[in-house]
């Protein structure tokens, strides 16, 4: 799928859209410095059981698509989110943040319980901006709003795919791997310190 290049026009829609985003979230400063409380091993649905329990069954991907203009902000508010949900397994067990020209991802090989997880963690970070899941595994694949927590309708992938940067559609069928990306961050490796200076500094992306 051939993405066009986005204009100065189409940059400074998405960091106006990711200011009024800012102004939603609560940055409280209080205990800033208390560390998130580590839990020990992985989330019950995660991917790695599934594949155990099937090694023939292909790995799964999620794919939660967002108006954040990078994907250290982007972590930054999955990090908030975290502290807000007061749950340090809130975020599924190898769920990052990359780049994409069309708004930073947040990814993971999850099953489909825990990338419903990740798209609900995700859309609280971001309260009002609305987000959308992509989930695939094998010849499955399916995509599902967000906004302010809450699971609002399934729709056509390909409704949604075409507004996207090719990179979406290009993780969801396996031709670019998480691992191939130049900046992949993990949320959950913040302090809500450093969330807040993420946010602040990747507010916009680089022209």
């Amino acid at each position: 799928m051939t993405q066009s290049p986005q204009g100065p026009d189409d940059k400074d829609r998405v960091d106006a859209e990711f200011a009024a985003m800012m102004e939603g979230l609560d940055f409280d400063t209080s205990s800033l410095d208390d560390p998130l409380t580590a839990a020990g091993g992985p989330s019950a649905g995660s991917a790695d059981q599934a594949q155990a329990q099937d090694p023939s069954a292909p790995a799964p991907i999620a794919i939660v698509a967002t108006p954040v203009a990078t994907a250290k902000a982007l972590a930054g508010v999955i990090r908030l989110a975290m502290a807000a949900k007061e749950d340090p397994r809130a975020l599924p067990t190898g769920s990052a943040t990359i780049d994409a020209d069309s708004g930073a991802l947040a990814v993971g090989p999850l099953t489909e319980a825990d990338a419903h997880r990740l798209a609900g963690l995700v859309s609280i970070g971001l309260q009002r901006q609305g987000v959308v899941l992509f989930w695939r595994q094998g010849d499955r694949m399916t995509a599902t709003r967000y906004r302010s927590g809450e699971r609002m309708d399934d729709v056509p992938p390909a409704f949604v795919l075409g507004a996207l940067d090719s990179r979406v559609e290009d993780l969801l069928l396996g031709a670019e791997s998480v691992a191939e990306a130049e900046n992949v961050y993990d949320p959950a490796e913040l302090s809500r310190t450093e969330a807040v200076k993420w946010i602040a500094t990747g507010r916009k992306r680089k022209r």
